[in-house]
């Protein structure tokens, strides 16, 4: 255990030596900006009966675009780095002189990408609680917080798959970004088609599933109104858990494999 917590801190000394965790804590502030904007507008402002509705709009925005399609790209980017860094330095031969697995080096890096997911849904989270407090009313912090938190781990666990593309093809950093954000669209244009694909696709799908979620969760807590076919779809929050936990473990086995097979 303790092994494992070195290698943690060693994989965040890797981030640190690039800036990248300032970074991370920096692009959570890319939606909030332009959606706080976008909700003063009389367009949307008169779409809703009081400013503490504006606020629960503008979360949901911002957690819905911010955290569902930035952040599986910041991931991305992440494990780019965390993953090619033995390959662009020549180091795996150096790995089989120390007493550490392959296994190990993989949670570690996969902790460390967790912990970066964790960091930007907060952060997107306190973006649009200081944002949407100067144009609306701030309510209910501690429950979108909880959210907010309980998004990165899902939204992580629903990248994996991605990562898992990564490091298979184990090309350039531009074309990691070009799966990066195909992972993303995609993503989306499932979630634009909530109404036409089958209950099962949309539970297969990590990020559209976590969507789904994070949709029923919040109308459950009141913040949003959820209608139309979309209600019919909405798991609960074991049954996301236990969906995106097979997803992980399995990504997890297939990393660990592709990273032993280049190591050899």
């Amino acid at each position: 255990m303790r092994g494992l917590l070195k290698l943690v801190i060693c994989e965040f000394a890797k981030l640190r030596r690039k800036k990248f965790i300032l970074l991370v804590i920096l692009s959570a502030f890319l939606f909030p900006i332009p959606l706080t904007i976008m909700m003063t507008t009389p367009q949307m402002a008169e779409r809703y009966d009081s400013d503490a509705e504006v606020f629960n709009a503008c979360f949901q925005f911002i957690m819905g675009y911010g955290v569902e399609l930035l952040m599986p790209c910041v991931i991305g980017i992440i494990a780019a780095m965390l993953f090619f860094m033995e390959r662009d330095n020549d180091t795996f031969k150096n790995l089989r002189t120390i007493p550490v697995t392959s296994t190990q080096m993989i949670f570690a890096k996969v902790i460390v990408l967790l912990s970066m997911g964790i960091v930007f849904s907060l952060s997107s989270a306190f973006a649009a609680v200081l944002c949407g407090g100067l144009v609306s009313e701030v309510n209910g912090v501690g429950y979108k917080f909880f959210v907010a938190l309980q998004m990165g781990i899902f939204v992580m666990a629903g990248t994996l798959p991605l990562i898992v593309l990564v490091v298979f093809f184990s090309k350039t950093y531009i074309f990691s970004i070009l799966l990066c954000v195909f992972y993303s669209v995609l993503s989306l244009t499932a979630e634009s088609c909530f109404g036409v694909l089958p209950k099962a696709i949309c539970w297969l799908m990590p990020l559209p599933l976590t969507t789904l979620w994070s949709a029923g969760d919040m109308e459950r807590h009141g913040v949003i109104e959820v209608r139309g076919a979309v209600r019919d779809l909405m798991p609960t929050t074991f049954q996301t858990a236990v969906i995106l936990g097979i997803w992980a473990v399995v990504s997890i086995i297939v990393i660990d494999y592709l990273y032993k097979k280049r190591g050899e």
